[in-house]
């Protein structure tokens, strides 16, 4: 009886961060869920920041930021993922390109959706955590790849 109350108490504290995720989804931006104690944080994804320019030398430089449409394939796979790794506490980073969806767990281990072939990185197998948690979830793509590290 206590392991289902700890995993209803689980589940409620990722409720309201699901709704977080989905404003990120809906936008296109990236973001990151990271732990702080007990707490989940969800904030958008920064870069990594090279060199320092002031305003004046990036005056004449144009920045386009543009919506980004996420297929629906894929922000299905981010939201359903969310939901069973908040509660099992593991931090992750969701990054988008053109057409391409990244799930990254850590510099070197991370998973690579495009529109019709899916890419698992850094793993031997499918059975290592944490992708094994959401190994279901990666058979619905087409072509899924496992690329293992070097050793």
């Amino acid at each position: 009886m206590i392991p289902t109350s700890v995993s209803s108490l689980s589940e409620n504290v990722a409720s309201p961060k699901l709704g977080e995720i989905r404003a990120f989804l809906d936008q296109g931006k990236p973001f990151e869920v990271r732990f702080e104690g007990d707490e989940v944080c969800v904030s958008e994804a920064k870069g990594v920041v090279k060199i320092s320019l002031s305003k004046e030398e990036t005056k004449g430089i144009r920045v386009r930021k543009s919506a980004r449409k996420i297929p629906s394939a894929q922000k299905e796979f981010v939201m359903n993922s969310a939901s069973i790794l908040i509660p099992k506490k593991v931090p992750f980073k969701v990054t988008f390109g053109p057409k391409e969806t990244t799930f990254r767990f850590d510099l070197d281990r991370y998973i690579h959706i495009y529109p019709d072939k899916c890419a698992v990185v850094g793993f031997r197998s499918l059975e290592e955590h944490p992708v094994s948690l959401v190994r279901a979830l990666l058979s619905a793509f087409p072509n899924l790849k496992v690329y293992a590290p070097k050793s």
